[in-house]
């Protein structure tokens, strides 16, 4: 192997969680079949078996977040379970309406502990029709916009703690910007998608 392939290699590994749970360990039990389960904006999810259709049309996505900005974007043994129901309202298209959000932290850096699942409505910040094939990024926040999800067609972003008029980054801060300033989310490993 030459040494030009070897940084490639090397994200390739990493990108391979060790005891953290995959995207597979949230999969879910039903084949999607809804008109908003197939969204445009749902299909990366769908295909990696992450996207589940309830009944009343509503769709449940359920993703392993294990790249955390305080890692620098390594996956490792640290991750958060969030299960995101969307709601939608009734008419044409796929409008978000609300998304019950359940996140709940495991693995290495919990040292014993059991945090309990946060549970929590999120709604939509901007256009919500996910069936809108132009829609190309989704935002979300709760009431106190102190937590948000971020879908995007290639991957979410999770936020936690942060300032209601934060900006929420879904790429890892560059020696120039100012991480303080800004927030950067927990997003799904590429290793856990299947396209």
């Amino acid at each position: 192997m030459s040494l030009k392939h070897a940084p490639a290699l090397l994200a390739l590994l990493l990108s391979l969680p060790g005891d953290a749970p995959r995207a597979a360990d949230a999969k879910p039990a039903t084949p999607v079949s809804g008109r908003c389960a197939q969204a445009p904006l749902f299909q990366r999810y769908a295909r990696s078996g992450m996207v589940e259709s309830l009944p009343g049309n509503k769709v449940r996505l359920s993703v392993v977040a294990d790249v955390h900005g305080a890692d620098c974007g390594t996956p490792d043994c640290y991750f958060t379970k969030v299960r995101a129901v969307f709601h939608f309202a009734q008419g044409k298209g796929c409008q978000v309406r609300e998304v019950e959000v359940s996140t709940e932290d495991g693995g290495c850096s919990l040292e014993g502990r059991s945090p309990s699942p946060k549970r929590e409505t999120f709604f939509p910040k901007g256009p919500a029709d996910v069936a809108d094939p132009a829609l190309g990024q989704l935002t979300l926040r709760t009431r106190k916009a102190d937590r948000a999800l971020v879908l995007l067609a290639r991957n979410l972003f999770y936020f936690e703690d942060v300032k209601a008029d934060a900006l929420l980054h879904t790429t890892l801060p560059t020696p120039e910007e100012e991480e303080d300033a800004c927030c950067w989310g927990a997003s799904i490993a590429e290793s856990h998608f299947r396209d």
